[in-house]
């Protein structure tokens, strides 16, 4: 099974990077292009919870950051002849966006890291692997 348009769930965290590690592993030999999809989730605002309000200062100080992580992981793939694109999402719960978008564009897979939460902290802390692992319509590889 080839998969020539494949998604990568990234947070910037040593599990999105492994993930993105084995997306190029699985792109390499067929010159697939990789997505980096990230999430900016909002924040916390004690009166009313969860906002997706940013001040102008905020949102451009976490787009040059994720465009800085970005430029290495372009560079990582750059030297094997990948093909890679950046994709900012905007929502406050992580898999809704990434299987939104997953669902509106033609991906053949996702590659998701996992912390490899178990029992209760699962519970607690929710999974945002096997939610898109569940919903998602294509494959998706959990990369521990």
């Amino acid at each position: 099974m080839g998969f020539k348009n494949i998604l990568v769930a990234y947070d910037s965290s040593s599990f999105a990077n492994h993930a993105f590690k084995k997306a190029l592993e699985i792109a390499e030999p067929q010159t697939s292009k990789i997505t980096i999809a990230t999430v900016v989730t909002g924040i916390y605002q004690p009166s009313v919870g969860f906002s997706m309000k940013y001040n102008k200062d905020v949102l451009e100080k976490n787009r040059k950051f994720l465009h800085k992580i970005f430029a290495k992981l372009e560079n990582e793939a750059n030297k094997k002849n990948i093909k890679i694109a950046l994709k900012i999402l905007h929502d406050p719960s992580v898999s809704k966006a990434i299987l939104n978008y997953v669902n509106s564009h033609k991906f053949d897979l996702i590659v998701i890291g996992s912390h490899g939460r178990t029992g209760l902290n699962r519970f607690i802390l929710g999974s945002i692997a096997n939610d898109i692992t569940h919903k998602a319509r294509c494959p998706v590889m959990v990369v521990k």
